[in-house]
């Protein structure tokens, strides 16, 4: 069984291309069905949007919960495993929009606390003005929702460079192409050489610049993504141990076994029967 993806609107499975421009509603319209709570799932080509106004509750990222309160703006890209337990009576929207829009969107899932006097007030009239619109067929409807939706991504770009130190720069420039690089190849088990070559850097800029953003090296970089896909894979399908290694390109499971339970300090059946045992409790979100 893979893990669950929900396609929630009639879009393609791969695209993410839906019937309309986008697709707005509030939490509860969807929480109340399902007694405000969604199991860990994915989409394969959407992003979304949840603006918390009121109330709060819980999210699953990668394995990892996180409590937030009001005034919390979430985004989840697409391919992100998450799950939701909202309290009930929870209010604000959720946008949901094909990743193929092009959009300035994080590559990352963030967990946004939104403070100050008139910030919260300003977000909840950027998906008020999206609720708006998408409830009505009026002239120049999908060009409306789209700059909408630019002005809602940018507002999330410039919250989170915001909170970054330093600013934008080339090492995270490269640190970002980087990430998009991985994402595409982590399967194929690149060293640390190739990507630099298909970067255009050298293995040693590309190593320096890892640790000055991340304080990780490359290497340890490609291989957390891969362990992340395995701790995925085993905690939310019923694939065997010794096919989560083929498709994650290890020939030999033992040795993908060993990796595994050097590195996560469990063996990946015993993870599987504990996924959450030993994960962070991060509480309330925070700037």
């Amino acid at each position: 069984m893979a893990i669950p993806s929900f396609e929630l609107f009639g879009e393609a499975e791969t695209t993410g291309d839906m019937p309309d421009v986008l697709h707005c509603e509030s939490i509860a319209a969807r929480s109340r069905i399902y007694d405000w709570s969604f199991v860990a799932h994915r989409h394969h080509g959407l992003h979304q949007f949840f603006w918390v106004s009121r109330g709060g509750g819980r999210v699953s990222i990668d394995g990892e919960p996180q409590g937030f309160g009001p005034h919390t703006l979430l985004f989840i890209p697409r391919l992100c495993v998450h799950g939701f337990a909202f309290t009930p009576g929870t209010s604000g929207w959720v946008v949901t929009l094909p990743a193929s829009m092009p959009l300035p969107v994080p590559e990352t899932p963030q967990v946004l606390k939104v403070n100050g006097v008139s910030d919260p007030a300003g977000v909840t009239g950027l998906f008020a003005a999206i609720a708006e619109e998408h409830s009505h067929e009026r002239p120049g409807r999908a060009e409306a929702l789209q700059a909408h939706a630019m002005l809602l991504s940018v507002w999330v770009m410039r919250a989170m460079e915001a909170r970054e130190t330093p600013p934008d720069s080339p090492r995270r420039k490269l640190m970002r192409r980087f990430g998009a690089l991985l994402e595409e190849n982590y399967r194929q088990h690149w060293q640390v050489d190739r990507y630099a070559e298909t970067l255009a850097v050298t293995p040693t800029h590309l190593t320096r610049t890892c640790r000055e953003v991340t304080g990780k090296a490359a290497s340890a970089l490609i291989q957390e993504r891969v362990l992340l896909e395995a701790r995925r894979q085993l905690a939310y399908t019923d694939m065997r141990v010794s096919e989560i290694a083929q498709d994650l390109g290890y020939q030999d499971p033992a040795y993908f076994t060993r990796i595994f339970t050097n590195k996560v300090g469990r063996t990946p059946t015993a993870f599987r029967e504990a996924p959450g045992a030993g994960a962070p409790d991060l509480g309330e979100a925070t700037p």
